[in-house]
């Protein structure tokens, strides 16, 4: 009877530090996103630095489009920007089984096309409304925040939704797209 119960104490043990094993590995996961920081989408690699929840970090690639069509006082125009970034997050995540709470902090680093168009407000001499049409291509900024849930086991399929609000700091490589998206992900945790 002792000897079963000590095997049974063994295989206990064994079976909990197998389990503290895995939950101290760092929970890594791959995932496309939509909307959010990518503004379109794009994919992600998320890691925690320490098991599957607490302090951790995101690299994205992906497509960003926007606009803003608009009556300013001296005319009609608007402004469209496209281009490939780069996300760098570092997020928190809140919870202690497969369901999380997720804040982030980053910036979206990437190259754009800028385009604006207008036509002027008033007519000139001629009587003709003028029409002007930059286009620029560029490096750019966009500092964004994630507050959402996440559903992340230590492996499988994991998924995530929320808000991310947008902003800038000026400058010439700020871009004028500061919004408040919201985003969704779907992924493999591993």
């Amino acid at each position: 009877m002792m000897i079963m119960l000590m095997c049974t104490l063994c295989m206990g043990s064994k079976a909990q530090e197998k389990e503290e094993g895995i939950a101290a590995r760092p929970v890594r996961s791959l995932s496309a996103e939509f909307l959010g920081a990518h503004t379109v989408g794009g994919v992600n690699y998320d890691a925690r630095l320490r098991g599957n929840a607490g302090l951790g970090y995101r690299i994205g690639l992906g497509y960003a489009g926007g606009g803003s069509n608009g009556s300013y006082f001296l005319g009609n125009g608007e402004q469209r920007i496209h281009g490939v970034e780069i996300p760098l997050e570092v997020n928190y995540l809140f919870g202690k089984k497969r369901s999380k709470l997720e804040v982030g902090l980053g910036s979206s680093l990437g190259y754009y096309r800028v385009k604006n168009e207008w036509t002027s407000a008033f007519p000139n001499a001629q009587g003709q409304y003028e029409e002007y049409r930059e286009r620029d291509n560029r490096f750019g900024y966009l500092m964004f925040a994630n507050v959402g849930y996440r559903l992340q086991p230590v492996k499988g399929f994991m998924f995530r939704v929320g808000l991310t609000p947008s902003w800038t700091f000026g400058g010439k490589n700020a871009l004028s797209r500061g919004h408040l998206y919201p985003y969704l992900g779907f992924g493999y945790a591993f």
